[in-house]
């Protein structure tokens, strides 16, 4: 699986990235619940106040609670991917990788199409991120006078 190639950074970034499409704050209105359960978000209440209302100590004060959904470690991440069978990461990953992506690669078609871009670009990924350093005493130049 390419994506599993990735290092941890690069495949947190960019699942959360598929998942956070359009930056809503950890709030994922267009993501299925099961989806965000099966790639390990959490969901966490989060007391908020609200409007125009007294001092927070004072009796009469309002607070709301609402959902908010936390990334999982990158390590936890991983683990869940890897245990993914093929069906449920049809189910779960493609479809917001193809949401994610098809709408500034429309030329990527879908189905099996879309896959084979897909695999691409992650291959893509993986060597251009992070720029590997060089080890200049290891690294021959042919070039280079000894």
């Amino acid at each position: 699986m390419d994506l599993l190639a990735l290092n941890d950074t690069e495949l947190n970034r960019t699942i959360h990235q598929w998942v956070d499409g359009k930056n809503t704050y950890e709030q994922y209105p267009d993501v299925p619940e099961d989806t965000l359960c099966a790639l390990g978000y959490t969901r966490v209440l989060v007391e908020s106040e609200t409007g125009f209302h007294p001092p927070i100590d004072e009796p009469g004060a309002a607070r709301e609670m609402h959902a908010s959904w936390q990334p999982p470690s990158s390590a936890e991440l991983r683990a869940l991917l890897t245990t993914m069978d093929v069906n449920m990461f049809a189910e779960h990953v493609i479809p917001l990788a193809y949401k994610s992506l098809h709408a500034t690669n429309p030329e990527w078609y879908d189905g099996l199409t879309f896959n084979a871009h897909l695999a691409n670009y992650l291959r893509q990924l993986r060597t251009s991120w992070p720029p590997r350093p060089i080890d200049i005493a290891t690294t021959r130049n042919p070039y280079h006078a000894r």
